[in-house]
């Protein structure tokens, strides 16, 4: 409507600048076809070309028009598509939030070649999937998700490991993952993927390779950082144990990180473990010191004092100084009746006993202190009512 009134309106112009231009000398034109001639005044004359011109132009617009129609239905129909597509999509991320699967499915796929972007449709709708436990269908949307945006593999591969782990399909979600790592071997969420799995399978030795580069990056919280590197380097250091060869376990327990092996759980676990095997641990005196020095531990104690370490009286003079720095404590009394046993400390190591005794009576304290009076003090009496005591504390 707009370009036929401004053809129109330049028509107006042009008869308008041609009556002023010939006002004063009208001319004529003449036109001869043949047997037949035209004779109109100049004005006349270039008026007619004008409105000749002018539906010309406009015929072959309407011819063009009715050309282009069936093309012009076409774009108007994928515009509705495409329009009913963003809607569709929105409202299946909604029924997602929701929990409405079944429906989010539904609407995420039913219009998704003329999406703008599918990728989000396959992604949502394998979470779709996911929760309704239809895994071969969730797999196959993912797989056509790699073939619309195969630039985003990464992406879509992240996806698919979460949502096998979150199945716990951890087999498979390492799978996964081992093959993007190859493709992005420093990617942060991977690393952290890759932990969780290495953590489910109890692979430790292959979770123990990826914990510095966690630590040092600070992939995890604190907290659950501290539970995965424990129970991981337990695990390795279980590994390292079941086996012939002591060395093993020396560089297992050298692979954990210092700051660990200062801490009681993870020393208690591996002076047992070379107990059990009949290994010495290189140092064990002095990291036991270290740990209690820092923080007291009734376990770490008990373990210090069954030490038979070369100097003995550097062994006594330590324990008693924790007396001096945490008080009473009968595993700390018990280790210092133990450690004056060994120092041949008769008397000294009596006192040590009845004082764990006087404080809370254990089993362990009342067989030490049989086991004194029966082989050193040799009160055979006094040494069966100690043995007698523990074994009534003991049941």
């Amino acid at each position: 409507m707009f370009k036929f009134l401004t053809g129109l309106l330049i028509l107006i112009i042009t008869m308008l600048g041609a009556i002023l231009f010939i006002k004063e000398d009208p001319g004529f034109l003449l036109v001869k076809y043949r047997d037949y001639s035209i004779e109109t005044s100049l004005a006349v004359g270039i008026i007619v070309v004008a409105i000749i011109a002018l539906l010309v132009y406009f015929l072959l617009r309407i011819m063009v028009g009715i050309f282009r129609l069936p093309l012009s239905v076409k774009r108007q129909s994928q515009s509705r598509r495409f329009t009913k597509s963003r809607k569709l999509l929105s409202q299946g991320l909604i029924d997602l939030a929701e929990g409405r699967f079944a429906l989010a499915e539904k609407n995420l796929i039913k219009l998704v070649d003329y999406s703008e972007n599918p990728l989000l449709h396959y992604l949502a709708a394998a979470r779709s999937a996911q929760q309704q436990g239809k895994y071969d269908l969730r797999d196959s949307y993912l797989k056509v998700a790699i073939e619309v945006s195969p630039e985003a593999e990464i992406a879509i591969g992240v996806t698919k490991a979460e949502l096998q782990l979150s199945h716990h399909q951890n087999e498979q979600a390492l799978v996964t993952l081992i093959h993007l790592r190859s493709l992005a071997p420093r990617h942060d969420h991977l690393t952290r993927l890759m932990a969780k799995v290495y953590f489910q399978l109890e692979d430790w030795r292959a979770l123990t390779e990826l914990l510095p580069d966690i630590h040092k990056k600070k992939l995890f919280k604190e907290d659950e950082l501290k539970v995965m590197e424990r129970v991981a380097y337990k695990g390795y250091l279980d590994i390292n144990a079941n086996t012939d060869n002591s060395s093993l376990l020396d560089l297992a327990w050298e692979k954990v990180p210092r700051l660990l092996r200062a801490e009681a759980d993870i020393l208690i676990h591996c002076v047992s473990l070379y107990h059990k095997a009949n290994w010495h641990l290189a140092d064990s005196e002095e990291l036991i010191s270290t740990s209690l020095d820092r923080q007291w531990h009734d376990g770490l104690i008990d373990i210090y004092g069954e030490l038979n370490p070369i100097d003995g009286a550097n062994q006594l003079q330590q324990a008693e100084k924790w007396l001096t720095n945490y008080g009473e404590n009968e595993h700390l009394l018990l280790a210092l009746g133990r450690i004056c046993i060994r120092a041949k400390l008769w008397g000294k190591a009596q006192g040590y006993l009845e004082a764990s005794l006087g404080i809370k009576a254990t089993p362990a304290a009342y067989f030490v202190l049989a086991e004194l009076f029966r082989e050193q003090l040799k009160k055979q009496d006094k040494a069966a009512d100690y043995y007698r005591q523990g074994l009534e504390l003991s049941l």
